[in-house]
């Protein structure tokens, strides 16, 4: 319990620490998004760890302009942190943004009563969406355009969740309908997703069946 206490604490501080731009490019190219989702795959069931990563994870998502580069103090200090000097934000986040995707999408479907949660997930995803290569992403994580189509018929009076999950919807739809060829492996994607779940639901009555007829 106080590992959890410490996680959830550890995530609030990279909150604050990203909001000055220049400790959070450092914060990144030091491995604080990897860090984050480590947090959450170690505890996926504990609100408050979820809660705090995502909440930390809405500003790690957004590559900084990296005004501070050419900042010698800045270097210097990256230098001595063991920062490696060709590595960038977008570079990590390239690296992990599959990870984020998914870890996001397994917590909103742990939570999904819970609007704080939810609302956090569906601002890492809107902001993960508002870069166009990270589209593909998004669409083949399991359950993620469902959990954002969810989201926005369940939560109707949620102003900042219906605008961030609707964004993001629009934006890869029209990523969709401008390649014929991925709008078509996607919804073959969807169709098996949902047949999986059905044959799931469909096992699950079998066995309930099988236990009250012994």
């Amino acid at each position: 319990a106080n590992q959890e206490v410490l996680q959830a604490m550890s995530c609030w501080s990279m909150v604050n620490i990203a909001l000055i731009p220049k400790q959070k490019t450092m914060l990144v190219k030091l491995g604080g998004i990897s860090v984050v989702a480590n947090a959450m795959m170690q505890h996926p069931f504990n609100a408050e760890v979820q809660f705090r990563a995502l909440f930390a994870l809405i500003n790690l998502v957004i590559p900084s302009d990296n005004l501070a580069d050419e900042d010698a103090i800045n270097a210097a200090a990256e230098e001595e942190l063991g920062v490696a000097v060709d590595v960038t934000e977008r570079d990590m986040l390239d690296e992990n943004v599959g990870q984020i995707s998914n870890l996001v999408v397994v917590a909103m479907k742990n939570f999904c009563s819970s609007e704080a949660i939810l609302n956090r997930a569906c601002l890492v995803l809107h902001n993960l969406s508002l870069n166009e290569e990270y589209h593909r992403s998004l669409l083949w994580t399991p359950n993620c355009y469902q959990m954002l189509e969810w989201c926005i018929g369940n939560y109707r009076h949620d102003q900042v969740l219906q605008q961030s999950a609707g964004g993001t919807l629009q934006r890869l739809q029209v990523t969709l309908a401008n390649d014929g060829d991925l709008r078509m492996r996607f919804l073959e994607t969807i169709r098996s997703q949902q047949q999986s779940q059905l044959e799931q639901v469909r096992r699950e009555a079998l066995a309930v069946g099988e236990a009250a007829a012994t």
